[in-house]
């Protein structure tokens, strides 16, 4: 099973986190870093799926 899972607040913290694969810290914070900045600088108004690297990412404002 590939994958990671993630729950965040607006502020940009993440509160819940899953990896299903072995990554190392470094990496995390920056995965985790990259994908909040693209979510949390997207428009309310616009879809709430993104495809994001090898990725489709679903999340709720």
């Amino acid at each position: 099973m590939r994958g990671r899972r993630h729950l965040a607040s607006r502020q940009g913290k993440l509160r819940l986190q899953k990896w299903y694969l072995a990554t190392s810290d470094k990496d995390k914070k920056k995965t985790v870093r990259e994908l909040m900045q693209v979510v949390l600088g997207r428009k309310p108004k616009m879809c709430s799926f993104l495809e994001w690297r090898d990725l489709k990412v679903v999340y709720k404002r």
